[in-house]
């Protein structure tokens, strides 16, 4: 039987979802979406898919908070040993710290320089708290020209696998990469470069991790 007149709602008077705290991001999982399986998901739009700026200058830092802390982190950063790196110093990152919180898996992509490299035990010597990475080869590659002077790519996927607990209601996720020694200015890159988070979807995911 048809509807009548008086039966039918307009959309605009329908009660509108409001988010009481701007800074927690909700969860919105999509009916065709089971969170945890294995099995792919193709052409459905990840929801909440957040993308933010990484720092500058001397320091770097990203922190958000999650309804759902089942997430996928990527970090596409640039480290550039620019004017108050001595001259002609081969690349490393041992007065750098990274440190995350609310991680429990991470992978470091470590670009290769020759065709028979094997994923290295560190990223030039960068110390890593809060997580345990795995190095794996892959990123890109690139040096300025001429001057000596280096830019390191930082590429990072961290994944959070735990689920709220009964106590929390949201869960904060940090990266911060920053000098081991904030004193010092022998060595104090440049830090830039990009974030991307969305949720975690299936164990394809987990799979990276190993």
């Amino acid at each position: 039987m048809a509807l009548t007149q008086d039966e039918l709602v307009a959309i605009s008077d329908l009660d509108k979802a409001v988010i009481n705290d701007a800074a927690v991001v909700p969860d919105w999982v999509l009916p065709a979406e089971v969170r945890g399986s294995a099995a792919p998901i193709n052409g459905i739009p990840y929801p909440q898919h957040t993308i933010d700026m990484f720092g500058g200058l001397l320091a770097g830092q990203w922190s958000l908070k999650f309804q759902n802390p089942l997430q996928r982190v990527v970090c596409d950063l640039e480290i550039f040993h620019g004017e108050n790196a001595p001259s002609l110093t081969p690349p490393d990152l041992l007065a750098l710290q990274l440190t995350v919180t609310g991680f429990d898996k991470a992978v470091i992509f470590c670009p290769a320089k020759t065709a028979t490299d094997t994923a290295p035990a560190s990223f030039f010597g960068l110390t890593v708290s809060g997580v345990t990475p795995v190095y794996k080869l892959g990123g890109k590659r690139r040096f300025l020209e001429h001057s000596g002077l280096v830019v390191i790519p930082l590429t990072i996927i961290l994944l959070s696998t735990q689920p709220l607990t009964s106590q929390e209601t949201s869960r904060a996720l940090s990266v911060t990469l920053k000098r081991k020694n904030e004193t010092q200015m022998n060595t104090a890159p440049i830090i830039s470069g990009m974030v991307y988070s969305n949720p975690l979807p299936s164990a394809r995911d987990i799979a990276q991790a190993t």
